[in-house]
């Protein structure tokens, strides 16, 4: 067996170099894409969990919120803590590297042994000085990576910025942690520097009794708002935020994969085919039926196995490409987090070649069987499979049907039972689409052929679709969808943008919008000043202002993300089941509260529902006034009036502010004032509406950026398609071929017979894929998007956009037959016809 399988498949692999290297082109291709999608996944939670294992440490327990300092040795005396350190966390950016930002820690290292996980860089017992650290307010240490990287060493001074603040550190030492852009310094300057005496932002612990029995107890000694749990649960609240993000990525990327698996299935067709004589030869010596399967399987094994390898190694730099543009969309949508170097995640290789080598297996299964059920006498007459090919069988019909019936009722219940069977209904979607592939390749060759039966070469070029119709639907299957992918995927994106385009519209409709400049980098965490709100107040050009304050609260023990407004009539939100202003004048009254869609989704919230929310002086009850739609983050958002929040949170400030000019005023004109004017100015973000709404856009292509990297992967996927089809079918008909040319047909004709036969060929999988991806569109936007997101998104179709499909799509699929084609014209006649 082993004799044979060198001779008819790694020989025949060798002599037939091209094809089998657009199949192992294919296989690792979508091996690639896979993995470095799992990468970009694994290392963005990765980086996530090193930035809290830096900050917990080995504790078991962790309170965050806004603890008073006094409270701390009452804390540390709570039975069954064993040891607790105090710890103020603040972000900052640095003005002479733009775009960079510290996370800097407050630590005590009396109380911190137990808990500290990040090492000194040097190995000298004298590095710690108590004098700086003590002693000297500037005093923090850095990490090694980030001091090589900035070409920072010790002793050297470095500037930081803090809203309007600007102050001078300087290293101390360098440390060992996992994430590059962390600094630590004593806790007493770390609360001067971020103006925050007397108060704590978390507390650790270790405990030596039963956890949920310690965390009970230190929970009656702190505010209602302070969460007390486990650092890990953190991060898992993390991995969930980001499940349906990074659960979409990965269906993404098994499209091309899928798409491999339909070449493969083409290529062991094809070479059914083409060894018709030899599995003929083989059974008539004896050779078992399931020996000639498992040949023709080996062949795919062989393929698939060097694709997977090639795979891996192709996916692992793709990854690196993958991880910044995945870490941009997280920071922008979730949470911040800085990657400084990829994860491999070593456990994801034998999954990333089962999924190869059953992809493949799955391809080459139905024509390897199909190859081991012929009998001898059949197989070697040559010409029995063309005679058979044109018989369509109307159970595809009954495939497709069942496919996307099924495909319906998994819509119903990935709402009710469980999500991820979403993207079962986009696959069973497409799978019945793909079914479809036999009859709209017959009848298309039928409609083309009765269109053009005058010209006979374009006539005959449309006749060979339904004579290579076992070979060319397989194709179409494939190429469709990949088309279905590109419609798909441009619809849902222009529906989302249209959505978006008008809920920026309604929900950012002032002239200037500004904040602090260090939030563009760490998001919001610093504050607009009280001088400066002060000064804007006075401005007799300003008709309206309106501020925004970020934070974050609990309920039923999930975070929530919790916007305060001042709120004007101007930016009214679009409710979900209308009566806008009837709804928004009830969120102006006292505890009284807005969600989201996807957040009301998230916590099975109702208007008009009470939710008990934890304040500073206890559980507070907010009644919804209405549930809006709002695209700000998928996890949802609460808004709450700055009125509510002082009451009971006591805290006037704000993260931005935006200004309504009087009529008539100039908004550039205004903003110069305002440079020129307040001093501080220059330490922010001053944007003008268009400019604002032109970072939306930025921030939209960011997010869509794994996506079109994936589109153009399709694209090339679906160009290896076609050539493999054309050159296949060269080989296949090298006997009609060179009936073709003694019968006086010249070799320009035979040419232009392939490009006319694989023009056709893509015009019937555009038809095909276009309603495939019209379909699969709908199953995006109404059931992924919205089991997953809880964004309601209407369908919006970019007509230009569409129309450009088939514009590019067919002349690439000329293109690509170009070569099948020459090779045609230059088959020798009389090695094509000899018997």
């Amino acid at each position: 067996m082993f004799r044979i399988f060198h001779r008819q498949i790694v020989r025949y692999a060798l002599r037939h170099k091209t094809l089998a290297l657009i199949n192992i082109l294919t296989v690792a291709l979508g091996v690639a894409v896979y993995l470095a999608i799992q990468i970009a996944n694994h290392s963005v939670l990765k980086a996530f969990q090193a930035g809290v294992d830096i900050v917990a440490g080995r504790a078991q327990l962790e309170a965050r919120g806004t603890i008073d300092d006094a409270v701390f040795p009452r804390l540390q005396t709570v039975p069954g803590v064993d040891a607790a350190t105090p710890l103020v966390e603040g972000f900052v950016t640095l003005p002479d590297y733009p775009g960079e930002y510290l996370r800097i820690l407050g630590v005590d290292p009396l109380t911190d042994s137990e808990f500290l996980t990040f090492q000194t860089a040097e190995k000298r017992s004298d590095i710690f000085n108590g004098d700086a650290w003590f002693g000297d307010p500037q005093s923090i240490a850095i990490t090694k990576r980030f001091a090589d990287l900035h070409h920072i060493h010790d002793g050297q001074e470095f500037r930081i910025q803090i809203g309007e603040r600007e102050q001078t550190l300087r290293v101390s030492f360098t440390i060992d942690t996992t994430d590059s852009h962390i600094g630590v310094m004593d806790i007493g300057w770390a609360q001067e520097l971020f103006a925050s005496q007397g108060r704590l932002n978390a507390v650790l612990f270790r405990t030596r009794n039963s956890i949920k029995t310690v965390q009970k107890r230190i929970q009656e000694l702190l505010p209602p708002d302070t969460v007390v749990q486990a650092p890990a649960d953190r991060t898992e609240q993390v991995e969930q935020m980001l499940s349906g993000f990074q659960l979409n990525l990965t269906a993404l990327s098994l499209v091309s994969l899928t798409v491999g698996m339909l070449l493969v299935y083409n290529t062991i067709t094809a070479s059914v085919v083409r060894r018709r004589g030899e599995i003929g030869i083989l059974r008539a010596l004896g050779v078992s039926r399931g020996k000639i399967r498992w040949l023709f399987l080996g062949e795919a094994v062989l393929y698939g196995t060097i694709g997977c390898m090639l795979g891996c190694a192709g996916g692992i730099g793709l990854g690196r490409i993958l991880v910044g543009t995945v870490s941009r969309t997280v920071s922008n949508l979730y949470v911040l987090v800085s990657i400084d170097r990829s994860y491999f995640p070593i456990e994801q290789v034998p999954l990333v070649f089962l999924l190869g080598i059953c992809a493949v297996l799955m391809g080459a299964w139905i024509p390897a069987a199909a190859g081991a059920n012929i009998t001898p006498l059949r197989a070697l007459n040559l010409g029995i499979l063309i005679e058979r090919s044109d018989r369509l069988s109307r159970v595809w019909l009954v495939y497709s049907a069942l496919a996307l019936l099924l495909a319906f009722l998994l819509s119903y219940l990935a709402f009710s039972v469980d999500r991820s069977l979403g993207f079962v209904c986009a696959l069973m979607t497409l799978l019945g689409f793909c079914a479809l592939a036999p009859h709209a390749t017959y009848w298309g060759g039928k409609g083309i052929g009765s269109i053009v039966r005058k010209i006979p070469t374009v006539s005959l070029a449309a006749r060979n679709l339904v004579r290579s119709l076992y070979r060319h639907a397989a194709t179409v299957g494939a190429l469709a969808s990949v088309i279905a992918m590109l419609v798909s995927i441009t619809i849902m994106i222009h529906s989302f943008r249209e959505t978006v385009n008008h809920w920026v519209k309604r929900r950012l409709p002032a002239d200037i919008y500004l904040g602090p400049a260090t939030n563009e980098v760490v998001g919001f965490q610093d504050f607009v000043s009280e001088e400066f709100l002060k000064m804007l107040r006075s401005r007799r050009e300003i008709e309206l202002i309106d501020t925004y304050r970020d934070a974050e609260i609990t309920v039923g023990g999930s975070p929530v993300a919790l916007g305060i407004t001042i709120g004007t009539t101007r930016n009214t939100p679009k409710f979900l089941d209308g009566d806008d202003q009837k709804k928004y004048q009830e969120y102006w009254k006292p505890d009284h509260v807005l969600v989201s869609e996807p957040l009301a989704r998230r916590l099975h919230l109702q208007e008009g529902q009470t939710i008990a929310i934890p304040t500073p002086q206890g559980l507070v009850n907010f009644r919804i006034a209405g549930v809006f739609q709002d695209f700000t983050r998928d996890s949802g958002l609460m808004l709450m009036q700055s009125q509510n929040f002082e009451r009971y949170w006591h805290d006037t400030r704000a993260n931005s502010v935006a200004i309504y000019l009087k009529p008539g005023e100039d908004a550039e004109g205004f903003v110069q004032t305002i440079r020129s004017t307040y001093p501080k100015a220059g330490d922010y973000s001053i944007r003008l509406n268009r400019q604002l709404r032109s970072l939306v856009e930025d921030v939209l292509d960011q997010t869509f950026g794994v996506t079109q990297v994936l589109r153009l992967i399709a694209v090339f996927v679906a160009v290896m398609g076609i050539i493999l089809n054309a050159l296949v079918l060269v080989k296949e008909r090298e006997r009609e071929i060179g009936t073709l040319r003694a019968m006086g047909a010249s070799r320009t004709r035979v040419g232009a017979l392939m490009l006319w036969e694989s023009l056709f060929l893509g015009l019937v999988a555009v038809v095909l894929g276009f309603a495939a991806g019209i379909a699969l569109a709908i199953v995006l936007t109404r059931v992924i998007n919205t089991a997953f997101f809880g964004w309601t998104v209407p369908l919006s179709f970019p007509w230009m956009q569409l129309f450009l499909v088939p514009c590019w799509f067919l002349p690439v699929t000329v293109i690509a037959a170009l070569l099948p084609a020459r090779q045609a014209a230059r088959t020798n006649l009389i090695d094509a016809i000899r018997m």
